[in-house]
C-alpha cells in the first residue's frame, strides 16, 4: 500500500484492506484457530452474508451507551431487534429472516458492514481462536458498555489536542431464555469519539509495520511516513509521532481513569490525516479491558464488576500491569514497529528502545502504573491454553519500553 490521496476516496474500504491483509501472520490460520479456515480474514473470501433473526423485545436484554440514531434504526425493527451470529456457529433455535453483507476484520469474529450504516458487529464465537474461546456473554456485554460509558464521560473533558479517541461500543443485545440464553452481540460504531470534522483515515496499527502481500515492492506504511516527514531526526520522529501516541493513551487512561487498555496492533487504530500524519490513537474492543480499583477509588470513580486487575486467580495487580503493557502493547506491537524501523533505517534496536523508555518515563502520570521490576507472560502457550483462565508467570526479564 502506498500513501496516496486515493486512500481517502473510500476511507472504510482502505480500513478493511488494512484490517484483512496488512497483518503479518505468525503461522497458518488453521494452526491456531478452531474457526473454519474459509473465514480467515486474510483468505480469499470477498465478503460474508451474515445471518440475523429478529428477537421479540421480551427475548432481549438491551444494553446501551448512547447509540447513534443510525445504529438504532439499523438494529431495531417493528417486531423487535436484529440479532446476528457468526456463520461458523450453529443457531438452530433462531429463525433466519435476512442477511447483511459484511467483511471480517482482523479479529475474525468482528465484522464490518458493507452498507449504510457502516457498523462493526461483534459476535459470540464459541470457539477457540488463537489463545481463548471467543464467547460473548452477558457479563462481557455489560462490561463493554460500562467501559464505553466511562470513556464517554472522560473524553468529554479532554482538550482537542489530546491524541486519544475510541470507537464506541454503544449497543449490546443479550438473548433471554431458550437454548442460547446469555449469548450476546455488540454493535461498535465506525467513527471515533470525540468526533472531528476533518476527513481522516483509520488503519489498525498492525497495518503500519506489515508488508502488503499484493504489493511487495511497497515499503511498510510507517517507513513511508518517516521518509515523508522526518528529514533529519528519524528516531525522534518514530518515537514522538508513531510510538508516543500509544504511550500517551496508556498513561492517560491509567492515571486519569484507572483503565489498562490493551492497545496491541489490533485494538489500536492509527487515525491518519490528509498529510499522512497520525493524529490520534483510536482505541477499540473493551471486552478485556482491566481496571485498577485502587486508582479508581482514589479518583472517586465507581469500581467495575469484571476484570479488576489482580482479582483473578493466577494474577496480581503488578503482573496484570506487565501483561497488558509489556506483553500486549510492548511485545506484540511496539517491538514489531521498532524492528521494522531499525531494519529499514539501519539503527541499533537498543538505541531506539532506550529512546522510547526515556520518552515514556518523562510523561506526567507515568508513575501511576503499578509495574513490577520484571515482565510477566502467560504461563502456558496459546496452543496449550485450555479455557479462558490464565496464570501470569514472571519471566525474570527486564522491560524494554518502560
Amino acid at each position: 500500500m502506498k500513501l496516496t490521496n486515493e486512500l481517502f476516496r473510500e476511507p472504510l474500504a482502505t480500513t478493511i484492506y488494512g484490517e484483512r491483509f496488512l497483518n503479518d501472520s505468525k503461522g497458518r490460520f488453521e494452526d491456531y484457530s478452531e474457526v473454519d479456515v474459509k473465514y480467515d480474514p486474510q483468505g480469499d473470501i470477498p465478503y460474508i452474508d451474515l445471518s440475523y433473526c429478529v428477537l421479540p423485545r421480551e427475548r432481549c436484554t438491551i444494553l446501551q451507551s448512547s447509540p447513534s440514531p443510525e445504529l438504532l434504526s439499523f438494529v431495531k425493527t417493528a417486531d423487535g431487534y436484529k440479532f446476528f451470529w457468526h456463520p461458523d456457529v450453529i443457531r438452530n433455535e433462531f429463525t433466519k429472516v435476512g442477511t447483511v453483507r459484511v467483511q471480517p476484520t482482523s479479529s475474525t469474529r468482528t465484522l464490518l458492514t458493507e452498507m449504510h450504516p457502516r457498523v462493526y458487529i461483534k459476535t459470540d464465537l464459541d470457539k477457540k481462536h488463537f489463545r481463548f474461546i471467543r464467547r460473548l456473554q452477558r457479563s462481557s456485554v455489560e462490561h463493554s458498555m460500562a467501559i464505553c460509558n466511562d470513556l464517554r464521560q472522560f473524553t468529554d473533558t479532554l482538550h482537542d489536542t489530546v491524541r486519544y479517541a475510541f470507537l464506541p461500543e454503544s449497543l449490546g443485545i443479550v438473548v433471554r431464555g431458550g437454548t442460547h440464553e446469555g449469548s450476546g452481540v455488540i454493535f461498535r460504531e465506525a467513527f471515533p469519539c470525540p468526533i472531528v470534522l476533518e476527513r481522516r483515515l483509520l488503519l489498525p496499527y498492525h497495518a503500519l509495520y506489515a508488508q502488503d502481500p499484493f504489493h511487495s515492492e511497497d515499503k511498510p506504511l510507517l517507513v513511508q511516513m518517516i521518509e515523508l516527514h522526518a528529514k533529519a531526526d528519524k528516531i525522534g520522529y518514530f518515537v514522538s509521532e508513531i510510538v508516543a501516541p500509544l504511550l500517551e493513551a496508556w498513561v492517560l487512561l491509567v492515571s486519569s481513569r484507572g483503565l489498562l487498555p490493551e492497545l496491541h496492533g489490533q485494538n489500536a487504530l492509527a487515525e491518519i490525516d490528509g498529510g499522512f500524519r497520525i493524529r490520534r490513537v483510536v482505541h477499540r474492543d473493551f471486552q478485556g479491558t482491566y481496571s485498577d480499583a485502587i486508582i479508581r477509588t482514589r479518583l472517586g470513580l465507581p469500581i467495575f464488576t469484571k476484570h479488576v486487575a489482580g482479582s483473578e486467580l493466577g494474577t496480581t495487580l503488578e503482573s496484570q500491569y506487565s501483561h497488558v503493557f509489556d506483553g500486549m502493547i510492548g511485545r506484540y506491537l511496539i517491538s514489531r514497529l521498532t524492528r521494522v524501523f531499525c531494519q529499514h533505517f539501519t539503527v541499533e534496536y537498543n538505541v531506539v528502545t532506550e529512546a522510547i523508555r526515556s520518552y515514556h518515563r518523562r510523561m506526567p502520570g507515568y508513575e501511576s502504573a503499578r509495574f513490577p521490576a520484571t515482565t510477566y507472560r502467560f504461563a502456558s502457550s496459546a496452543r496449550d491454553q485450555t479455557g479462558n483462565e490464565v496464570t501470569l508467570a514472571d519471566t525474570g526479564e527486564k522491560p524494554e519500553f518502560r
